[in-house]
């Protein structure tokens, strides 16, 4: 895919977009793979994601880890090392292997001295992220581990544009930061109700409808 598939490329100016089609280079990105990994990078890095999935991993003092979030072609991972913040103690795991675009840091920071326009879409795509990020915060405090599960499984299917998706019990279970034999139950009881169909890694969602109305129910009743 082009680099002007993301959808936060896209809302670049097309002299932005140019000029940064020419600090990025296409990279392949593996599921399980971590990004912005300071131990494991020599610079920092951004990757403009274009058909991969990253997941937003917060990691306890136990080495536990929960998912606050996912990342699919609308954003980018690492931008926060542009502004010389750290991810401290988020980690970035790829879900759903696919293309990206990566750029030095240093590159970037020194792109948006030259053309502060930039900024704009960037910031407005932060807040959303803090947004979506408290979103997943306030249903991982109010929802059961099934409503958990068919929002992550939603949530995965819509930014890989797929419902067929390569996830294991014991990785959706690190997502969710619960015990697989909680998500195997979970799972099960999707599977029974013909919501889902599970085998070896592979997961298919079989009823879209039948999954968001399980999530915006419970949604629903935390507003009130």
């Amino acid at each position: 895919m082009t680099l002007f598939t993301n959808g936060l490329i896209f809302q670049l100016a097309k002299e932005d977009q140019n000029r940064l089609q020419h600090i990025c280079k296409p990279v392949q990105l593996v599921a399980g793979q971590i990004l912005c990994d300071t131990a494991q990078q020599a610079t920092p890095k951004v990757y403009f994601l274009t058909g991969a999935c990253v997941a937003l991993l917060v990691e306890s003092s136990s080495r536990n880890t929960l998912a606050v979030g996912l990342i699919g072609s609308e954003g980018a991972i690492g931008l926060g090392s542009v502004l010389d913040i750290g991810p401290e103690n988020l980690k970035f795991r790829v879900q759903t292997a696919g293309d990206a675009w990566v750029a030095e840091s240093a590159d970037l920071a020194l792109l948006l001295h030259q053309r502060p326009g930039m900024l704009w879409p960037i910031s407005q795509y932060l807040w959303l992220l803090a947004a979506h990020v408290a979103n997943m915060a306030a249903s991982i405090q109010s929802d059961d581990i099934t409503t958990r599960l068919a929002r992550w499984l939603t949530l995965s299917a819509d930014k890989a544009q797929s419902r067929h998706l390569q996830l294991t019990h014991d990785h959706l279970a690190q997502m969710l930061g619960v015990r697989r034999v909680s998500v195997t139950l979970a799972a099960g009881e999707l599977k029974k109700l013909g919501h889902i169909d599970y085998q070896r890694g592979e997961l298919s969602i079989l009823d879209m409808t039948a999954l968001r109305q399980i999530t915006d129910r419970t949604q629903n009743i935390t507003q009130v």
